[in-house]
C-alpha cells in the first residue's frame, strides 16, 4: 500500500495446521510479556517494538471441517518483505519454535535453524484479498516523529501563552527541543493468556470429531 508517501506498507498473511497435541497455552505464555523467551523474562512486544518494522501483529487458532485446527498469522510492517523475514530471523530458532514448532512440518531445534523455521512460515503465506491502513505514506519513525513534535509544539504554545519571559528565549528553547531526537513509543500487545481454557478452545478436537450436515460442526457429547 502506497499513497503518494515515500513509505511503503506490506501484508504478511500465513496459516499453518496445527499437530494435534498442540499447546496452546504454551504459544500463549511464550507471546506474554515475561513469558518463555530466550533470553528468559523478555517481553515480545518490546523485543518487536525495537525492529522498528512491524506495525501490528496478530496470532489466533481457528478450525475448520477441511483443516481442523490452525494457527493464523497476519502482520503488517514497513520495508521489503526479505527485510521482514531477516528480522523475523532475530528472533532466534528457540523462540520461533515455541509458536510455529506446534504446527505439522515445522522443523525443530537445535537440527533446525532461525533461517529453517521462517522458511516454513513463507511457505505458509495465502493471498490477501483486501487490506486497509490509515497511513500507509508514513513509515513508523515518521509517526513517533510527528507525535514528538506536536507534543513539543504543545509546550511552546503554553509557554508563549503566560506571557511571561523574553519570547526569544523561548523561541530558541523550542527550536532547540525540535533538534533532539525523538523517543520511541514504547508498543504493547494484548496477550489472552485464559484463552485455552475457554470454549472456543478447550474443545477443538471433539468440535471435529461429529457432524451434522455439510457444513455444521457441533460439539460431541
Amino acid at each position: 500500500m502506497k499513497t503518494g508517501g515515500k513509505n511503503e506498507v506490506k501484508e504478511f498473511t500465513g496459516m499453518w495446521p496445527l499437530k494435534r497435541n498442540f499447546n496452546l497455552k504454551e504459544i500463549t505464555d511464550t507471546l506474554a510479556p515475561g513469558g518463555l523467551l530466550v533470553p528468559p523474562g523478555a517481553s515480545f512486544a518490546a523485543m518487536t517494538t525495537k525492529l522498528g518494522l512491524i506495525r501490528t501483529a496478530r496470532w489466533f487458532v481457528g478450525s475448520s471441517q477441511e483443516f481442523g485446527p490452525t494457527l493464523y498469522f497476519i502482520s503488517q510492517f514497513d520495508g521489503s518483505l526479505d527485510k521482514y523475514f531477516d528480522d523475523f530471523v532475530l528472533n532466534g530458532a528457540e523462540n520461533l519454535a515455541k509458536v510455529w514448532g506446534q504446527c505439522v512440518g515445522c522443523p525443530q531445534p537445535p537440527k533446525a535453524t532461525a533461517h529453517d523455521i521462517v522458511e516454513y512460515i513463507a511457505r505458509g503465506q495465502i493471498k490477501t484479498l483486501a487490506c486497509y491502513d490509515v497511513f500507509p505514506s508514513l513509515s513508523i519513525g515518521q509517526i513517533y516523529k510527528a507525535a514528538d513534535w506536536y507534543e513539543k509544539t504543545q509546550k511552546f504554545q503554553r509557554a508563549v501563552a503566560k506571557g511571561d519571559g523574553k519570547l526569544e528565549d523561548k523561541v530558541d528553547a523550542f527550536l532547540k527541543e525540535l533538534a533532539d531526537s525523538y523517543k520511541d513509543v514504547p508498543s504493547d500487545a494484548i496477550i489472552d493468556v485464559d484463552a485455552p481454557r475457554e470454549w472456543q478452545y478447550a474443545d477443538i478436537a471433539e468440535r471435529l470429531t461429529k457432524y451434522t450436515g455439510a457444513n455444521t460442526i457441533v460439539p460431541a457429547k
